[in-house]
């Protein structure tokens, strides 16, 4: 039960692929031909390829990968609970890789649906709310996101599965923060995947392998006494004990065929390979081809070796430990470390030598898309601000190093920004004094918008000193007013970062000064992106009525480059939750809400985000009660009078096409609207 040939995942070629393998004519007078195939990993066989069938994600799982799941399953503690969820139409199933995660599910949903046919693959980029269930059937997601689910949409998977009389097993990472997530919003445990015991793997699969008892005894009895104990340690994965069945039945009982398989299982491997690297660091080419037999295994010796040349010389010396003194050097130097080699610091060793270590891999979502990091921590707490408060302190011309190194880092990449930032600001407060603040202020000017955002990160975590937070504030005040475009953009930056999100009223007024004071031209473009960032900043931390009431009053007494900030306003509309409770509860905003969101609609500039972001909330409403009635309050509302922005946006709605699903919330009020205009009439 595993990833990637668990109990029913032995990696063996499909009837069908059997089927197309090409047969050879040896011709070899007195020679012994041996034309027997290999199974397992060794890819030798009648196989054409790689060997291996592609994991199917999308479309039809295939009868082959079915049997395979079910050979010689052994079943674990949780199995029978898990089915019976499953009965209710959806079960989420988390472990970790190698865990047996898809096999466990493939037996799942074959308990469910015993036609193996009618097991079809979703991938996890499936957009849920628009799928529907073709037919009755059991279906597979793996790797779905818990932030791509929402409690209206999980009641509906749960109507549409229970419709069509069918079951789908959605596989999630194994990641702690992530699961708490989903805990928490949506009041869902998804069932741990643990292994069976590895006894029990190594029981169930052999006698899958070897059905007469009498026949296992004797493949047993050639192994030494306590090995098999030995070998099935705990933390053993289902796919190393299938990979113990197939020694102990390639070897068929012979001792000698069975050698030592301590030291031939692959779960060894990785333990020793710092060892084996250890023992080739004085080899270039030692190195070289170990490489090369790591790339191309199975390959004729010839070609490994004629790679490992090419490596070699390609490597230029970094293959190399030492670099051998030269002969007739007056200086008489001897032979040194090369400081080029690929080898001469493992990651394990530079951890050990600063007193860090390497976190728990875990997924982040940040950026857009989901990644898997390994973070680096180090042992002691607050071990890395202790060495930076030093060495700022104590060797003062590695502060100015440091700060042209951190200034200019990559600022696509906001997880090293943010750092960066944290950085700058404590080492103002480390510093003291009246160029305290200098540093900043000179990444504050810069041309780089990576290098003002560091900047605006920094002022606020140095205006967390109570004595450095007058200047702070005296240096943004100034920054507002000034000409230079990038001092703005940075003060507009710092009231959408730490500075302004503890000081919200006084971070909106910044901004009005930011957005329409001294300044014009094409590198204002520069400011009114800020000031709009900053907005939505503000609005996301937990700030919407006074971001709200702040765009609305711009709205109706707009001054000069007012209709740049508006665009804001569709970002801000995505994210839906407080416009939703107060247009359903029809409080005095939710008025002035409507009068924006029509402003936003008659505005060329901001009509398309404002139409694209409705109807997404006209799609989700159709499972959310609360947002169903935010929503037909909002389109009632835009339909007296319909205008022409409103008249635009009913007519996208009427068309949209949700591929046989639902009707969106809201749809049949614009069509009413619409017949009304058409015969004349703009009101109800």
């Amino acid at each position: 039960m595993t990833e990637t040939g668990g109990p029913g995942n032995a990696e063996e070629p499909a009837p069908e692929d059997m089927a197309r393998a090409t047969f050879a004519f040896n011709y070899a007078p007195g020679g012994n031909i041996n034309t027997g195939g290999l199974k397992g990993g060794q890819r030798v066989g009648g196989e054409q390829g790689t060997g291996r069938r592609a994991r199917v994600h999308e479309g039809p799982i295939p009868q082959s990968e079915v049997e395979q799941a079910t050979f010689g399953f052994a079943e674990p503690k949780w199995f029978s609970a898990a089915a019976g969820t499953l009965g209710g139409g959806l079960l989420f199933l988390a472990g970790s890789p190698g865990s047996g995660r898809r096999t466990a599910a493939l037996n799942l949903l074959l308990r469910h649906c015993r036609d193996a046919g009618s097991l079809r693959a979703l991938d996890s980029t499936t957009v849920l709310d628009r799928w529907r269930p073709s037919r009755s059937g059991g279906y597979l997601m793996e790797g779905l996101l818990p932030d791509r689910l929402t409690a209206g949409l999980l009641g509906h998977l749960r109507s549409l599965l229970r419709e069509a009389e069918a079951v789908m097993v959605i596989v999630l990472p194994d990641d702690p923060e992530l699961l708490r997530g989903l805990g928490k919003n949506l009041h869902l445990r998804p069932v741990d995947c643990q292994p069976p015991p590895p006894e029990s793997v190594f029981e169930a699969r052999f006698e899958a392998e070897v059905p007469p008892p009498a026949e296992r005894e004797r493949l047993l009895s050639a192994l030494e006494p306590g090995l098999l104990d030995e070998l099935l340690v705990p933390s053993l994965m289902p796919a190393e004990v299938v990979e113990l069945v197939a020694a102990v039945v390639a070897a068929d009982g012979d001792r000698a065929a069975l050698g030592d398989l301590r030291e031939r299982l692959s779960y060894r491997a990785e333990d020793e390979v710092p060892e084996l690297i250890r023992t080739l660091r004085e080899d270039a080419y030692g190195l070289a081809f170990l490489l090369a037999v790591c790339v191309f295994e199975g390959l004729d010796q010839r070609v490994v070796r004629e790679e490992a040349d090419r490596l070699l010389e390609l490597a230029d010396g970094r293959l190399t430990a030492r670099i051998p003194a030269k002969e007739g050097d007056e200086g008489g130097q001897e032979e040194r470390d090369n400081p080029a080699f690929v080898f001469r610091r493992s990651l394990t060793d530079l951890l050990r030598a600063v007193g860090a270590k390497p976190g728990a891999r875990e997924i982040r979502t940040d950026g857009g898309y989901a990644h898997v990091v390994e973070a680096v921590t180090f042992i002691r707490h607050q071990q890395a601000e202790a060495v930076l408060r030093h060495v700022w302190r104590e060797y003062g011309p590695l502060s100015d190093l440091l700060v042209g190194w951190l200034a200019d880092v990559d600022g696509r990449r906001t997880e090293l920004t943010q750092p960066v930032g944290r950085v700058m600001g404590l080492a103002a407060r480390w510093g003291g004094g009246r160029q305290a603040l200098e540093h900043i202020g000179k990444l504050a000017a810069s041309e780089r918008g990576s290098s003002r955002r560091i900047a605006a990160h920094a002022l606020g975590l140095a205006a967390e000193d109570p004595v450095l937070a007058t200047e702070v504030w005296h240096r943004l005040s100034m920054w507002s007013r000034r000409r230079d475009p990038y001092l703005r953009a940075t003060v507009a930056h710092a009231c959408g970062d730490t500075f302004g999100q503890s000081r919200p009223e006084a971070a909106l007024r910044l901004l009005g000064e930011v957005a329409f004071g001294t300044g014009s031209g094409a590198e204002d473009a520069v400011v009114s992106a800020a000031v709009g960032t900053a907005l939505a900043q503000l609005f996301y931390a937990g700030e919407e009525q006074r971001v709200f009431e702040q765009l609305a009053r711009w709205a109706a007494d707009p001054p000069n480059g007012a209709a740049s900030l508006l665009a804001v306003f569709p970002a801000l509309l995505a994210s839906p939750r407080w416009f939703q409770r107060e247009l359903a509860a029809r409080t005095e905003t939710s008025e002035r809400i409507v009068d924006m969101v029509r402003a936003s609609l008659n505005s060329a500039e901001t009509f398309d985000a404002t139409s694209r972001v409705l109807l997404r909330w006209c799609s989700d409403a159709r499972w959310d009660e609360d947002l169903t009635c935010a929503v037909e309050h909002l389109v009632h509302a835009l339909a007296n009078p319909l205008d022409h922005g409103a008249f635009r946006f009913f007519v996208d709605l009427d068309r949209d096409d949700q591929s046989g699903t639902s009707r969106l919330v809201g749809q049949d009020i614009a069509q009413k609207a619409l017949t009304r205009w058409r015969r004349g009439r703009t009101q109800a």
